[in-house]
């Protein structure tokens, strides 16, 4: 089975948290990942003894300063914190720094900005052709990162809900018929072929004329991805869950990047009234 990190930790805080009041918990590991956006690091983490085995996973910070103060790479000291339901660190306290793990992805040195062209991309669609990102130019575009196999109910799955709802939007409505399209990267192309992505493609009513599935090779896809803040994490043993963030940004029919929605947090509402303000742009 695959090992779903966010599902074992939401378990592992409701069961604390039916334990009434605050419990704190020593964490010891090294940072992969920092997002100042969402208040978030990612660390690998030694066993936390009497919470939860160590692992790779992202932690809520609630001082915006502690996150700011540390870098992918830095060998922390801190307190997870649960509360309830709720978990984060405070106290962290940097003691020093170590190689990042191989297949850690740097940090991108420069993010797309608003108004900047998004860099042209080699892909395969989930009909096995190769496609280039520049094959979509004239189109208003949507595009999200994803794993068809992702186990966590609102990470990719709930993007896929998401791309469903704006999909069907955008077929009763006339003014961007055929004007727009999503595009959903996966970052999984070892097991995402051609075949998988047609197969997914068609369970979450994908529509092939609005709707595209594609992957690409593993530098390809990480290369085009990290200008827009995706964090990709592998662990090549079998079985074991791809750790990463989300992001879904719209791009005009020019091909600049008009918005990223960051997370989990946005409705398809929210990225239809993005893609129409986007179309508008023409």
């Amino acid at each position: 089975m695959h090992r779903s990190i966010l599902s074992i930790v939401t378990v592992l805080l409701v069961s604390a948290g039916c334990s009434g009041g605050e419990r704190r918990y020593p964490l010891t590991g090294q940072v992969l990942a920092v997002d100042t956006v969402r208040q978030e690091i990612t660390v690998k983490h030694e066993d936390i003894r009497g919470f939860m085995p160590g692992m790779t996973m992202p932690f809520k910070v609630k001082d915006a300063g502690q996150v700011s103060a540390v870098r992918p790479g830095d060998l922390i000291e801190a307190t997870l914190i649960v509360e309830e339901s709720t978990g984060y660190l405070a106290d962290i306290r940097r003691t020093g720094e170590a190689p990042l793990p191989e297949g850690t992805p740097a940090a991108p040195s420069r993010m797309i900005e608003p108004g900047t062209d998004v860099p042209d991309a080699e892909f395969t669609d989930s009909r096995g052709q190769a496609r280039r990102f520049s094959d979509w130019r004239g189109k208003t575009l949507a595009v999200t990162f994803v794993y068809t196999r992702c186990p966590v109910p609102d990470f990719c799955p709930l993007m896929d809900r998401h791309f469903a709802a704006v999909q069907k939007a955008l077929r009763t409505d006339a003014a961007l018929a055929g004007r727009v399209h999503l595009l959903s990267v996966s970052f999984d192309p070892d097991h995402d072929t051609p075949p998988v992505l047609h197969a997914h493609a068609e369970r979450v009513g994908a529509d092939p004329a609005i709707w595209s599935f594609v992957t690409g090779s593993r530098e390809a896809i990480d290369r085009f991805a990290a200008p827009f803040g995706i964090t990709i994490m592998r662990d090549d043993k079998p079985m074991e869950e791809i750790v990463h963030n989300l992001r879904t940004a719209v791009i005009d029919a020019e091909g600049r990047l008009v918005q990223v929605l960051n997370g989990n947090d946005w409705q398809p509402g929210q990225l239809v009234a993005a893609i129409r303000g986007a179309d508008a742009r023409r």
